[in-house]
């Protein structure tokens, strides 16, 4: 594989030179002097550097080393040199071909040496009969079926070299790949004739090739070189699968589930699935916002194509579903693309999480002609544009027939009033002659009740005042009696009151009397008067009954009966025992 040139350019600008010399049998390489460049031709087989042109040599037969070593570095590689690197330009001192074994003389083949004495052979020289032989057991084209790896990171380059990969049946790794070279010639022939069928060449898809079998005699690698690819047989296994995919719908009955779905009126709160990058997305919100109509709109991003799209569209279908009370409906929009760029999109499932979505789907993805498995299970609008259109339309339409259901609820609710209003009208008549016999027929009944009520009310108002008259004479007597045993009960507890309050008042004195003998009888002055002393601590003022509370040579102040001393201790002698 060639190295990425555009990282090489920034460290090697270089203007050098690769061309085919006049004799036709070398390649001449020119540059200015730079020893990095240097090392690079010293690695090249058979170069050899030419005093009198100041430039270096190389047998042409090695011109996929050159164009290798020297493309990542900008050089500008004549078209000959191209040619033969494409195998339409043929090298004039090429080792002669082969003769084509037969079934006479395979060892003859087999077992021929190099050089006429029989020596060892060389590496390259091995590499160059190996390449003859391929090239004699595969004359012509060979047709080749396989996935494409290695194309996306290498599809800005001249030359374009891939691999092709064939899947094993159980697990991740390939049963078997190939490497694939398409020359920028074929590439300028083929790739746009792809774009014209509606197919763009990437990495996981599936092609059938027209090749022919090669080998790099510098580094032993056997390759296919391109002529042509079939547009038709990738667009016919991309077909293929979407119809697998909406079979397997149709058998779970999943295929028009998401189609039944109808929409809330009116429908404003959208859900978008797309890259906030993309041209799709602008343009759909762009038409909404044009719309000048209230629209809440919630972009989850999504890779619209790619090994990403399957799980960040999964992720975002789940976002809504989980979010389904704050959405009315959700867009699934992308722009225009190819064919086999629109074919991530036909995923089973992303289809099925598409189908088994609670929300209603719109699908607006690439254009008019374009139709993914979503279109077939969801509501198609074609495109991003188309989308947001349609519900605007929508909108429109919902806002008319609100506005015609409003007026005709309108009218028959006046209708219904008008009515009404007859029929009030009419019982309100009814009720007023109806009320008017009634209070007639009432007025007269109590015009005949009123003697009655009159003799009645006499009657009971005799009755009640006789009542009344006993019940004051039984309450008179009553209460007379009550007072007089009150007066009784008052006058014995006033008798029992003075009783105990004397008896009270005379032990009381008794007891004062006691009290005030004992204080006069411990009184200190009466206990001084008698001979004895009172000692305080001159420092607190306190009483000092105990001898240890003294200390020699300290103060002490001695209250007499008639004055007061301070005096010192000189010594202390505790009571024996």
């Amino acid at each position: 594989m060639i190295p990425d040139a555009r990282a090489a350019k920034l460290r090697h600008p270089m203007s050098g030179t690769i061309e085919l010399d006049r004799d036709g049998h070398h390649l001449v390489i020119r540059f200015p002097y730079d020893p990095y460049l240097v090392d690079e031709v010293k690695a090249l087989p058979s170069r050899r550097w030419d005093k009198r042109d100041k430039c270096w040599r190389v047998p042409a037969t090695h011109a996929e080393a050159v164009i290798d070593a020297f493309m990542k570095h900008g050089f500008e590689i004549a078209s000959e040199v191209m040619g033969i690197l494409a195998g339409t330009v043929e090298v004039a001192d090429k080792p002669k071909k082969a003769a084509k074994p037969t079934e006479s003389t395979p060892q003859a083949t087999a077992t021929a040496g190099p050089s006429e004495d029989g020596g060892p052979w060389t590496v390259l020289q091995l590499n160059e009969r190996v390449r003859e032989a391929l090239r004699v057991a595969f004359p012509g084209r060979v047709q080749v079926v396989g996935e494409v790896l290695e194309f996306d990171k290498n599809r800005e380059r001249k030359h374009i070299f891939f691999q092709l990969v064939e899947k094993a049946a159980v697990g991740d790794r390939p049963a078997a790949t190939v490497d694939v070279a398409l020359f920028e010639r074929t590439a300028q022939r083929v790739l746009p004739l792809l774009e014209s069928k509606g197919m763009t060449l990437r990495d996981g898809i599936e092609i059938l090739i027209e090749a022919r079998i090669d080998l790099y005699p510098a580094s032993g690698r056997y390759q296919l070189l391109v002529d042509d690819i079939r547009p038709e047989f990738t667009l016919g296994k991309l077909a293929l699968t979407k119809e697998q995919i909406l079979a397997t719908l149709r058998e779970a009955g999943l295929h028009e589930r998401n189609l039944a779905l109808g929409l809330p009126t009116p429908t404003l709160r959208i859900g978008v699935l797309s890259s906030p990058d993309s041209d799709g997305w602008n343009d759909f919100l762009r038409e909404l916002e044009g719309s000048g109509i209230g629209f809440e709109i919630g972009l989850y991003p999504v890779r619209v194509q790619g090994e990403e799209l399957q799980r960040t569209v999964l992720g975002g279908l789940d976002y809504f579903r989980d979010h389904q009370d704050d959405f009315d409906v959700v867009c699934i929009v992308r722009g225009g693309g190819s064919r086999t760029d629109l074919a991530w999109w036909d995923d089973e499932k992303v289809a099925r999480a598409v189908a088994e979505h609670p929300l209603k789907v719109l699908v607006g993805i690439g254009h008019e002609r374009d139709r993914s498995v979503l279109d077939e299970i969801a509501t198609s609008l074609k495109t991003p544009t188309a989308t947001a259109a349609f519900l605007v339309d929508l909108w429109h339409e919902q806002a008319a027939a609100l506005q015609d259901t409003a007026e005709r609820l309108r009218r028959a609710a006046t209708g219904v009033c008008d009515r009404a209003r007859e029929r009030l009208a009419d019982r309100a008549h009814l009720v007023v002659r109806a009320v008017s016999a009634r209070l007639a027929a009432e007025r007269q009944a109590l015009v005949a009740a009123g003697p009655r009520l009159t003799r009645g009310t006499r009657h009971f108002l005799h009755e009640r005042n006789r009542d009344l008259l006993d019940a004051a004479l039984r309450i008179r007597s009553v209460t007379a009696a009550r007072l007089r045993d009150e007066h009784h009960s008052l006058d014995r507890a006033a008798e029992r009151i003075a009783e105990r309050s004397q008896r009270r008042l005379e032990r009381a004195g008794s007891r004062l009397h006691e009290a005030e003998t004992r204080l006069r009888l411990l009184d200190p002055q009466r206990v001084l008067e008698r001979g004895y002393a009172l000692v305080r601590n001159p420092a607190d003022g306190k009483v000092v009954t105990d001898a240890a509370a003294l200390q020699s040579n300290a103060l002490a102040d001695i209250t007499f009966r008639d004055g007061s001393a301070r005096v010192r201790v000189e010594s202390i002698q505790p009571r024996p025992g």
